[in-house]
């Protein structure tokens, strides 16, 4: 099981590196899930040719699922990399300027001017890198949170049911308002992480910690020891989120 989830946003792109967030929780927790996707892989043997850009396509909502479902069963040995757009036909209407965009784009894993097309219309640019890292441009965050609350409520749920006996009963949680992580923007805006392994539990509270990253590279970070900055916790009594911020190492981000 993840012991750890890594945030760190950058909102000036809107960009969110991630580890310990996959494909499946993308999936499972986007709010507006896409409609079509131009995958960025040139050498993909999924969709369909579209001949302006030289790319591949998934169109439609129900192609689109069954993709989703084929990268989170591990069935795909290739990378998950692709933008959403809303219409096909704007697709022949792409400059050969912005088509080199999205090549590089797709090469780079980082935009060359705006990650968010006109033409497209696209929300999502997605790339799954090595190391259960992930790199995802959001048009709107609030997708992002939403995703995140899932992730974390899942992972409190695998850890706090660990080490149950087989016939006692599977206790849940109630879900993590999308709101109450958006107090946490700042910190993740330096690099956060939620530490699973850490987690404590009693009758009343479960408590999971929240740390600064001591770097940023995602695909190993590690926790500051100095700089833990409080505890997201659930309460068993009201059924309720709570978090537990130390403002004096809040100070220092």
């Amino acid at each position: 099981m993840d012991q750890t989830v890594y945030v760190h946003i950058d909102t000036t792109s809107n960009v969110v590196v991630t580890r310990g967030i996959n494909a499946k929780d993308f999936h499972l927790g986007v709010v507006h899930p896409p409609k079509n996707l131009l995958l960025l892989n040139p050498a993909t043997e999924y969709g369909d040719y579209e001949t302006h850009t030289g790319l591949k396509i998934i169109r439609g909502a129900g192609a689109v699922d069954r993709y989703a479902r084929l990268v989170t069963k591990g069935r795909m040995n290739e990378e998950n990399k692709w933008i959403d757009f809303t219409d096909v036909s704007m697709l022949k209407e792409l400059s050969p300027l912005e088509i080199s965009e999205l090549l590089y784009f797709g090469h780079m894993r980082n935009h060359l001017h705006s990650p968010f097309f006109y033409k497209l219309q696209n929300n999502f640019v997605y790339f799954d890198l090595p190391h259960d890292v992930a790199r995802v441009y959001y048009r709107y965050l609030d997708e992002f949170y939403h995703i995140l609350a899932g992730r974390i409520k899942q992972l409190a749920i695998a850890r706090m049911n660990e080490k149950r006996s087989f016939f006692k009963r599977a206790t849940t949680l109630d879900n993590l308002p999308v709101d109450l992580l958006k107090n946490l923007r700042e910190p993740m805006k330096e690099g956060m992480i939620f530490c699973f392994h850490q987690l404590t539990q009693d009758s009343k509270v479960l408590c999971i910690p929240l740390f600064i990253a001591e770097e940023e590279l995602a695909a190993s970070p590690t926790i500051a020891s100095d700089m833990t900055i409080g505890r997201l916790c659930y309460h068993f009594d009201t059924h309720t989120w709570s978090l537990d911020l130390e403002e004096e190492n809040l100070l220092f981000i």
